[in-house]
């Protein structure tokens, strides 16, 4: 008997069969009442390694149970053991079974088994993992590449086509890279899978290849498979701006546990609309909505952005404050930590700025005041370090030229105006040279004056103002703008030659810019170091309170003027302990601002409130206690 129970075993180990073949087939007949996505799968899982520890099915269901409920870092992490080890004995016992069969449980386990860790190891950036993972299976030789090996191969290396020395699989050079990424997806495409074409889009837009990538959209949207996210990056990296932002919408509610690009990206297309209010409101709905959860950092760097531009600087920096304590997750997406990394300090350097900007415009005679020099100061300080931060981001990130300075890239995570904010001071002779070579080279028409603006700008930081005001208004006089989608780069160039005629004491020509300026994007002129004429009407209730808040008005950098055609108007009320002003602001009898309000108990930073509401700057209805 003791030789029969021998050669049993013999055989059932032979034939990958359990050492424990009672303990197997209990298991096998208990698993079939609970998937692994179930309430029960983790106890039952620990149920399965107590009967036998050696059988990969005990740990397959625990680590499937954590990677189903992963949504951060750690989640991601702790599954992995239990789906590495259940991989290591399935590989033992049953690696001779696995074919192309789609009804055989096992071969679904080791699908599962095999693309949850490649998408675990993918989500917490261990690239390296997940490429070993594709090459092992590859290895099997098995009839279906059920992990499809060159287009999951292609994407990895595009993800982290810019760490350079960090991951084995890589070559020397971004460019290297991608085209290895091309070479897996053409690959791909001649084993017959057409999934190649979705990458190839994403992949030639990246690299500004017009043509081929309109080619694969093209295919995509006559033979389905067509991603209204990256449609929409297409649509703006040409510069059509109405139709990324229609792409965008549509793409909003594509609900996942993970960054949806379009709250992201949108508030930007909004912010150059001069739509901030907008791009607010989304981004809040969103982060309202899905909470902490992969992308909520990246909703709040674009929320800190969206207060930026509508002046709300306090509102910007508890936003941004927020993104950069938070672990995001970058799940299903090509941005990276590097870019995130990048995009807060971009808008945290926009934000030193504007805040000595405003500290300026509340006290026009700033420089008289101990309490504004030092608190200017150490916001110089702030922004030496940001700006030492970027320059060392700039000089280990190896597609900085084709992806920030080219404008409107696929993978760019900041606007134009952030990358002419964040370059301005780095070197003027070597930017005005790079823009005038940009505009020869540059393919996408609606872009190509975004060059010349910044080749403009550089000519004027560099020293030569007469070549650099005659570019400016050669794109004021001649270039031909969608008004409804470029306010902001109006405004710029509003700004740009406002500064010229102002430091040149053009006088009418001054004026003519600041009320295109004021019509166009006014929540920016507070922050610009100009001057704006405006005619103060107030009525209604007179006070000591009252009285302190006209005063604090009267100090900010505005010229009242009589004269001018531009009325803000006050009327001051008191309801019990509070006091009530509604203000508005009129060009020529039409209304600019419409009628709001805002109520104090005490008169200290109404005055500043208010003239930031002359230029249509959002903010709370009450101020102070």
């Amino acid at each position: 008997m003791k030789k029969l129970l021998t050669i049993f075993f013999s055989i059932a180990s032979i034939s990958g069969i359990a050492q424990n073949a009672a303990a197997r087939y209990e298991i096998d007949a208990k698993r079939l009442g609970v998937n692994t996505y179930d309430k029960d799968a983790l106890p039952r899982s620990r149920e399965f390694i107590r009967l036998d520890s050696t059988y990969y099915v005990g740990h397959y269901y625990e680590g499937m149970y954590k990677f189903e409920r992963a949504a951060d870092y750690l989640g991601y992490r702790n599954c992995i053991p239990p789906l590495r080890k259940a991989l290591r004995l399935f590989e033992k016992d049953f690696k001779s079974s696995i074919s192309a069969s789609e009804y055989d449980i096992r071969n679904a386990d080791i699908r599962q088994i095999c693309l949850s860790l490649y998408d675990a190891w993918s989500n917490i950036e261990q690239a390296d993992s997940a490429i070993w993972i594709l090459e092992k299976v590859r290895s099997w030789n098995v009839e279906n590449d059920f992990m499809e090996y060159h287009i999951k191969s292609a994407w990895t290396i595009h993800r982290n086509r810019y760490y350079l020395g960090k991951f084995s699989f890589l070559k020397n050079s971004v460019e290297a890279n991608e085209q290895m990424a091309l070479d897996h997806l053409y690959a791909a495409l001649a084993e017959g899978n057409t999934t190649a074409n979705f990458y190839l889009a994403i992949i030639h837009n990246y690299l500004q290849n017009i043509d081929s990538t309109t080619y694969y959209y093209n295919y995509l949207m006559q033979n389905g498979g067509l991603s209204l996210n990256n449609y929409a990056h297409f649509k703006n990296t040409l510069g059509e701006f109405g139709q990324a932002i229609e792409n965008f919408e549509k793409d909003k509610y594509a609900f996942d546990k993970r960054l949806i690009e379009a709250y992201y990206f949108l508030p930007t297309l909004y912010i150059n609309s001069d739509n901030s209010l907008e791009a607010i409101r989304q981004t809040n709905e969103i982060i309202t909505q899905n909470g902490s959860t992969p992308g909520f950092g990246w909703y709040n760097i674009a929320l800190a952005r969206s207060y930026l531009y509508n002046g709300q600087l306090d509102s910007c920096e508890k936003a941004i404050e927020k993104a950069a304590q938070f672990k995001e997750l970058h799940l299903g997406t090509t941005l990276g930590q590097a870019q995130y990394d990048f995009a807060v300090t971009v808008v945290k350097l926009m934000l030193v700025d504007q805040k000595m900007a405003r500290i300026k415009f509340y006290n026009r005679g700033w420089w008289y005041s101990l309490k504004d020099l030092s608190r200017l100061s150490q916001l110089m300080g702030e922004k030496f370090l940001l700006r030492y931060a970027i320059v060392n981001q700039f000089a280990t990130n190896p597609e900085r030229q084709n992806v920030i300075y080219s404008l409107f890239s696929s993978e760019n995570v900041i606007g134009f105006d952030e990358i002419l904010n964040m370059i301005k001071g780095i070197s003027p002779a070597y930017f005005t040279k790079y823009y005038k070579e940009k505009i020869v080279q540059e393919k996408r028409p609606n872009i190509k004056r975004y060059m010349e603006f910044f080749y403009g700008s550089f000519l004027y930081a560099k020293g030569d103002e007469s070549y650099g005001r005659k570019v400016l208004e050669d794109l004021l006089n001649n270039v031909m703008l969608d008004t409804a989608h470029e306010k902001l780069f109006m405004a710029r160039l509003y700004e740009g030659l406002a500064k010229d005629y102002d430091d040149n004491g053009q006088r009418d020509k001054l004026n003519t810019m600041l009320s295109y300026y004021y019509h166009v994007y006014p929540q920016l002129i507070p922050f610009s170091g100009l001057k704006f004429r405006m005619k103060l009407l107030s009525s209604g209730l007179e006070d000591n309170v009252t009285g302190k808040v006209l005063s604090e008005l009267d100090d900010c950098n505005i010229k009242w003027d009589n004269s001018s055609g531009i009325t803000a108007n006050l009327q001051f009320e008191k309801k019990k302990d509070k006091y009530e002003v509604v203000y508005s602001v009129q060009n020529a009898g039409k209304v600019v601002i419409p009628q709001n309000h805002i109520f104090f108990k005490t008169s200290e930073g109404v005055g500043h409130e208010l003239a930031l509401r002359f230029f249509g700057v959002g903010g709370p209805a009450e101020i102070g206690n």
